[in-house]
């Protein structure tokens, strides 16, 4: 009788010291080991830092990486040579006049030399591969100048000139870098209408020419670090400054890569 019960109830698989069992069981149990997992991932990562590291090498031979004012060599991408950045280099806080709504403003360079020549070719010529110069001066800014910053906020450019040229230089030349420092980006600005480029104006026909020229996108608050290209005599920071605080911001504090002003 023993004999026919085993015949008709066969015994189910034996499973291991583990309780795994046989066949397709184990395979399972072996895709879904969190070490065999790890250690794919890790192989996997290394792979990426190798082909990194070999496009790298291979972009240096083929560009060599040079300072974009002499075209020296330098040991990395966005580099200047020592010589033409001393041209350039004059961190400061600038002097803003008498009623403006910036309560201060910061330039890193003199607008001369090499700076000027990137910062014309990013903003006529769609000079792109200057972007990683302007992030090199960037990088060396005084990180005290950037104490509880809420809001990093472009001067916008407006709506037709954005679609002619296809990008907002400022934001080319100042992203990367807050994102790099965690830097909340915010496009809190925009142009309600064309203004006349303020290198051709007085002081006196810059105030009127930017006067009303910006909107709030929405409410804004606390320490705002408003960015931009040049700073000449800061009517359009000023205006947009002004605007900033009646959206809400309760400091505005400029940051620009050149100025010709002390």
């Amino acid at each position: 009788t023993q004999s026919a019960l085993h015949r008709n109830n066969p015994s189910p698989p034996t499973r291991d010291n583990r309780g795994r069992g046989a066949g397709t069981g184990d395979g399972i149990a072996q895709r879904s080991n969190p070490s065999a997992i790890f250690l794919a991932g890790r192989t996997l990562a290394q792979g990426r830092i190798m082909l990194k590291t070999i496009w790298s090498a291979a972009c240096d031979l083929i560009f060599p990486p040079c300072c974009p004012s002499c075209k020296a060599r330098v040991s990395a991408h966005g580099e200047w040579c020592d010589v033409c950045l001393s041209a350039i280099w004059q961190v400061r806080e600038v002097g803003i006049p008498a009623g403006s709504a910036l309560d201060r403003c910061y330039a890193l360079c003199r607008y001369t030399g090499g700076l000027k020549k990137i910062i014309r070719a990013i903003k006529f010529h769609g000079g792109h591969r200057y972007a990683a110069h302007s992030l090199y001066l960037l990088e060396r800014m005084p990180q005290d100048w950037l104490e509880k910053i809420d809001l990093t906020v472009p001067v916008p450019l407006a709506d037709a000139r954005l679609k002619t040229r296809g990008y907002n230089q400022t934001e080319l030349l100042f992203r990367q870098w807050t994102e790099r420092n965690n830097l909340n980006w915010c496009e809190a600005l925009r142009r309600t209408r064309e203004t006349t480029p303020q290198w051709e104006l007085t002081l006196t026909e810059r105030r009127k020419n930017i006067k009303g020229a910006f909107t709030a996108t929405h409410p804004v608050a606390g320490h705002i670090l408003l960015v931009d290209d040049i700073y000449t005599t800061g009517t359009t920071l000023s205006e947009c400054a002004r605007v900033l605080k009646k959206a809400g911001a309760s400091r505005v504090t400029g940051l620009v890569l050149a100025s010709e002003a002390e």
